[in-house]
């Protein structure tokens, strides 16, 4: 019975530091030249599961087949190729995406507020955004400068607000007077303890079981999206 009283303990005890370990994202994206690279990494358990999926070629092929993306997807090591896709996001592909998006905002009740709740469980731990700009022309750069800042004022302003910062952000326009050149990098890495988004799937799942066809809704939302990502590989 002692053993039995301690492995239940032990148990415990795992589950709780599982529960209150943290999920951890980096969002990176720069763009040198014609040259685009995207990448995502989620880490859970102390770094024990890694998923790190990359875009190393963003092509526009013409309104008919829109945009080439290609895909990997590495193993832990972030060395070895696990998988390897590409696909074209057309604009039909956006509109289902969009169409998808408007079903499971009419099938969950207050799905905005739920959005707004989880958020604010994140906390951004790095935030880095640098541009390099240069028109060939040092008044249009600098008047292009000025502009950049104010976008970028705008669109931190309205995301950040809805997380937790915990880290100074890094945040410039460099203008580049007298030359042709752009240039941006962009990062984003944030974390959120595990139990918060139990309880957020909890709550997700409340709400949308309060609206008639609401899980239905978003089953076929999670199928319809496996199966556009087996389609794309």
């Amino acid at each position: 019975m002692l053993w039995l009283g301690i492995i239940i303990l032990f148990i415990i005890f795992v589950i709780i530091v599982f529960l209150f370990s943290f999920i951890r994202g980096e969002f990176n994206f720069s763009r040198v030249k014609d040259n685009d690279t995207l990448s995502v990494e989620m880490r859970a358990l102390f770094g024990l599961i890694r998923y790190r999926y990359v875009i190393p070629i963003i092509q526009f092929k013409g309104f008919t087949k829109g945009i080439l993306v290609k895909s990997e997807i590495v193993t832990k090591s972030s060395s070895k190729l696990k998988d390897e896709t590409k696909d074209h996001i057309t604009k039909d592909k956006i509109l289902n995406v969009y169409k998808q998006a408007k079903e499971a905002l009419v099938h969950t009740l207050n799905l905005y507020d739920w959005m707004k709740q989880t958020l604010a469980k994140v906390e951004c731990t790095d935030l880095k955004w640098i541009t390099r700009i240069g028109l060939g022309d040092a008044p249009e750069t600098a008047i292009t400068t000025g502009a950049i800042w104010g976008i970028k004022s705008s669109l931190l302003g309205f995301s950040i607000r809805y997380v937790k910062l915990t880290a100074k952000p890094q945040i410039d326009v460099i203008p580049q007077y007298n030359e042709k050149q752009f240039s941006t990098e962009f990062r984003f890495a944030g974390r959120i303890r595990i139990w918060f988004i139990v309880v957020a799937g909890i709550r997700l799942f409340s709400r949308a079981a309060k609206v008639k066809g609401g899980i239905r809704t978003w089953i076929q939302i999670v199928l319809k999206t496996r199966a556009r990502f087996k389609t794309a590989s």
